[in-house]
C-alpha cells in the first residue's frame, strides 16, 4: 500500500493505514488459526463522549504502547485524533482473555505513573475483537469500556 509512508514519526499509523493492517491481520488471523485483538485507547468526557485525544496525552499512549508491545503489533490512529488503536497479533485462544487482562490492568499503571491519575481518569481503555468494532465507525458518541 503506498500509504504506508504514513506510518508517522510518533511510531503510529494514520487512521487509513490502521485500519488497512486491522483487516489484513484479521483476515490472516482467520486462515491461520492464530487471533488478534484490538485495543482502544480514547478520552472521554464527564457524559462518556468519545473527545479529541490532547496532543500529549497521544504521544505519552503511543510512547507506552510502543514499548509495552511486540514488534509485531501495530500502533496507530483507530479514529484520527480521538481513538488510539494497537492490533495485538497471534495470540492463542486459550490465554487470550487472560493477557488482554493483565496488559489492561498493567496498561493503565503506567499512563497514571507518566500521566497523573487526573489526566488518567479520562481515558478508557478495551481490548476487543474485530466483530465488536461495527458500532465504532467515527469515533464520536460512546461505547461500552469494560
Amino acid at each position: 500500500m503506498k500509504g504506508m509512508a504514513n506510518f508517522a514519526q510518533s511510531g503510529a499509523y494514520n487512521q487509513e493505514v490502521f485500519r488497512y493492517l486491522l483487516e489484513k491481520e484479521t483476515k490472516r488471523s482467520e486462515r491461520s488459526g492464530y487471533f488478534c485483538r484490538i485495543l482502544l485507547v480514547h478520552r472521554t468526557n464527564a457524559q462518556g463522549a468519545i473527545m479529541q485525544m490532547d496532543s500529549h496525552i497521544a504521544k505519552t499512549v503511543m510512547a507506552v504502547l510502543s514499548r509495552s508491545l511486540r514488534e509485531t503489533d501495530y500502533i496507530g490512529w483507530y479514529c484520527d485524533g480521538r481513538i488510539v488503536g494497537a492490533v495485538l497479533t497471534v495470540l492463542v485462544q486459550e490465554s487470550m482473555e487472560q493477557v488482554a487482562g493483565h496488559f489492561q490492568k498493567r496498561l493503565v499503571e503506567i499512563l497514571q505513573a507518566e500521566l497523573g491519575a487526573e489526566e488518567t481518569s479520562c481515558l478508557q481503555i478495551r481490548v476487543c475483537q474485530h466483530h465488536e468494532l461495527e458500532g465504532i465507525v467515527s469515533g464520536e458518541g460512546t461505547f461500552a469500556v469494560n
